[in-house]
């Protein structure tokens, strides 16, 4: 059995933007291109995003990953057809999202440098406990080169920084906005506790399948089993981070009551320390919740919230001011998705 449970996540589309469902390091990259007996490379035009072009060639790199899941998923050929539409249609839509995009950092002239592209691939080494050899061999893995990483960051952090010039430098919140917050939450700031939380989960793809969702489920359930014999999550956590499969453990820091969702309120709201939730689906994949430790709240003064309350209020706004400002792109923008 698991709960379906909602939890505070970005938005979908302005990651998909970012470029930030990457699979490992830079993404699975592969080519399906067709060749004439000359040789010569055979492309057509599958959408229109003002005066840039998204060729059949860029859509087959995304595309081929999930191409080769869905086959091995043993659907019928009506079904298998149905799923491939569905997921060619997402992709190309982000695509032309991201080629949007692409287009406002030309006009808004934003400059990525080298130094901070390598510097971001100096923290991804070091978030992921990596050598530049084995880096360099996990790249090899996925068919990657250094170069190509290099060119998927300078994407990202463009895109990224423009979300920072056309969104996020236009949001202001200021000190009355957090003391109108402040006034009308009172049972946030009035001393409630506040509780440590791990997780272990799956690493759900961008776009999960029903076999797969189904092999999710049951590597969690095996993990929920090992916990109620009797061992340690502490211990499960560190065997499945050194092991970099599928499954992922975190700490994931210590929250307000208050500020997690209803339902994992819900979950954990009874839970002593040592205690673990439930198998639960939520929006990142199955997860289980575990509770390191819990502090008796105190209550809190203006003062002390208000920095909290204004980066609350502004993370809000940016992705509804995103999506506004995404949407407003499209709808002056000369697109055609060519079938």
């Amino acid at each position: 059995m698991y709960t379906e449970v909602k939890v505070n996540t970005p938005t979908f589309r302005y990651l998909l933007v970012l470029g930030l469902f990457i699979s490992g390091l830079g993404g699975l990259i592969t080519r399906d291109v067709q060749a004439d007996q000359d040789a010569e490379v055979v492309d057509r035009i599958v959408a229109i995003v003002n005066d840039d072009i998204i060729v059949l060639s860029e859509l087959n790199e995304k595309l081929q990953p999930y191409t080769d899941r869905i086959a091995k998923m043993g659907y019928t050929p009506e079904k298998e057809k149905k799923m491939m539409y569905k997921v060619r249609d997402d992709i190309i839509n982000s695509m032309v999202d991201q080629k949007l995009t692409d287009q406002e950092v030309r006009k808004f002239g934003i400059i990525i440098d080298d130094e901070e592209v390598l510097n971001a691939i100096e923290r991804v080494k070091q978030k992921n406990a990596l050598t530049e050899e084995q880096m360099l061999a996990d790249l090899a893995r996925q068919g990657m080169t250094l170069e190509i990483l290099k060119k998927n960051i300078r994407q990202q952090m463009l895109r990224a920084r423009l979300v920072n010039v056309a969104v996020r430098s236009k949001i202001v919140i200021t000190q009355e906005d957090a003391r109108a917050y402040f006034d009308s939450h009172p049972d946030e700031f009035r001393g409630e506790k506040q509780v440590h939380l791990w997780n272990i989960m799956t690493n759900t793809p961008q776009f999960a399948f029903e076999a797969e969702i189904e092999a999710s489920r049951d590597q969690m359930e095996k993990v929920l089993a090992r916990l109620a014999a009797g061992e340690a999550f502490n211990a499960i956590a560190r065997e499945i981070t050194a092991a970099k499969g599928p499954l992922a453990a975190n700490d994931i820091g210590m929250f307000r009551f208050g500020v997690l969702s209803p339902e994992l309120q819900s979950a954990v709201g009874e839970l002593k320390e040592g205690g673990y939730t439930e198998l639960l689906k939520t929006d990142s994949g199955f997860q289980i919740f575990y509770v390191h430790k819990i502090e008796a709240g105190t209550g809190k003064q203006f003062d002390e919230v208000a920095g909290d309350i204004r980066q609350k209020l502004f993370n809000e706004l940016v992705d509804k001011r995103f999506e506004e400002w995404l949407d407003d792109l499209r709808e002056n923008s000369h697109i055609q998705i060519i079938r």
